[in-house]
């Protein structure tokens, strides 16, 4: 009979152990499955969003919306703040060239801006908990992409103001409940952006970066260019408020 028992036993202690081998080999291959989704959401976001159908019209760029709202719900605040880098990183040194008369064309800035407009949709949909996870490990931890981060709050701030929160204010023909409501998730984060203590740090320079037109001859090939300088005013959110508040009034039958 023991011997029995310690057959039984074993045979168990055999099955719990091939139990436990196949609940893991499952969990890891779950995980796999979820990563390849993850990454393929991510790929076909951004790619949709730089496509050129969808980066016909930047100011605004309505088009990549969708696709930068997919991108920024699902990757994480880490992914954000890399390709929220690369984009920069394009924008900043991709005019560089050696030619002493350089062209628009020469200084790439058709797909800067389009460079330029991505991190900006981007980080207009980046969900409130991601972004205060950016700031804490970028910024107050001094992590690698410290001077991006600011960049990524500076766009951020004017996406969200000049596309979002004056659509609302300015062009809604008819106010209601929800139009009131997403004003208000608009100025809030605005309002967060421009009373960070380091505010005084969340700008952006790009040199040569806005081409020169020819005031007397428009249609003339003008090969100089001027640097692009924002920054973000800690008090402009007061007017905003006042302006909210007007709009909205003046929008109600």
């Amino acid at each position: 009979m023991r011997r029995i028992l310690v057959a039984i036993l074993s045979v168990g202690m055999l099955s719990g152990c091939g139990l436990m081998d196949m609940a893991s080999e499952a969990r890891a291959n779950l995980n796999k499955t979820g990563n390849a989704v993850h990454l393929q959401v991510l790929t076909v976001a951004l790619q949709q969003m730089l496509a050129p159908v969808n980066t016909e019209t930047l100011t605004p760029p309505v088009r990549m919306f969708p696709y930068g709202n997919t991108f920024s719900k699902e990757a994480t605040a880490h992914e954000i703040t890399e390709t929220f880098h690369t984009f920069l990183v394009d924008v900043k040194q991709g005019g560089q060239t050696e030619k002493s008369n350089p062209t628009a064309e020469d200084m790439r800035l058709k797909s800067r801006k389009i460079s330029l407009a991505a991190g900006g949709v981007i980080a207009s949909f980046v969900p409130h908990e991601k972004l205060e996870t950016i700031i804490e490990e970028q910024i107050y931890r001094g992590g690698r992409y410290e001077d991006t981060a600011y960049v990524l709050l500076l766009t951020r701030y004017t996406y969200l103001r000049d596309f979002f929160f004056v659509s609302v204010v300015d062009k809604s023909e008819r106010v209601n409940l929800d139009s009131v409501r997403k004003a208000a998730e608009y100025f809030t984060e605005i309002k967060y952006i421009a009373q960070l203590p380091f505010v005084d740090r969340i700008k952006l320079h790009v040199p040569q970066f806005i081409q020169v037109v020819n005031e007397t001859n428009p249609e003339a090939a003008e090969n100089a260019f001027m640097d692009l300088d924002i920054t973000v005013s800690p008090t402009e959110y007061k007017l905003l408020a006042r302006k909210r508040s007007d709009g909205l009034n003046e929008s109600q039958p």
